[in-house]
């Protein structure tokens, strides 16, 4: 069992590519999957950037705050920022970096599915507003159109483009649909 602090932190650019069947699902939650890290991420997307703040609103223990801090900077997903108060020493701030904000619609997705699957009535305790209109945001699925794409109405096929000279997608990866 790996302790706190001994989180692997291969190069994120090859974690697809050295899957033994590559998948970018499997690449990122090997990141961000796991209980803490995507408490932090909550943080992070609050506005938290000091870590004293990041371990007392997720709760966990210093030395697993620390790990998954170091973690999301070596992937590139946070960016260490010094900053000190008149008196104490230098410190490190943390903030989300272009890789960490694309991970925002995940984040509410899982959200919304808590929400809606998770609390008695279907509604969860906090909203997600649009800052200029106020309207309510969510997550949807949409084509390159923009248009709304139903999850049965998805399909999955090898990406042609994907791993140019290197070995071609397994065959049989051409699964009709991800929801089956």
């Amino acid at each position: 069992m790996k302790t706190p602090d001994t989180l692997p932190t291969p190069p994120a650019s090859d974690l697809v590519t050295s899957m033994e069947e590559p998948c970018s699902i499997a690449a990122a939650v090997s990141i961000v999957g796991e209980k803490w890290t995507l408490l932090v991420l909550r943080e992070a997307f609050s506005g938290v950037t000091r870590f004293d703040e990041f371990l007392r609103r997720t709760g966990c223990s210093s030395a697993i705050l620390s790990s998954r801090l170091k973690a999301l900077v070596a992937y590139g997903i946070l960016r260490r920022v010094p900053y000190q108060e008149p008196g104490d020493r230098v410190r490190d701030a943390y903030r989300l970096t272009r890789a960490g904000v694309d991970l925002l619609p995940a984040i509410v997705a899982l959200m919304q599915w808590g929400d809606r699957y998770l609390t008695p009535d279907g509604e969860g305790p906090m909203l997600l507003r649009d800052r200029e209109s106020g309207t309510p945001i969510h997550v949807a699925l949409v084509n390159a159109l923009g248009e709304p794409v139903a999850p049965k109405n998805s399909m999955r096929e090898p990406n042609p483009r994907y791993g140019r000279g290197q070995n071609p997608p397994p065959a049989g990866a051409d699964t009709p649909s991800i929801s089956g």
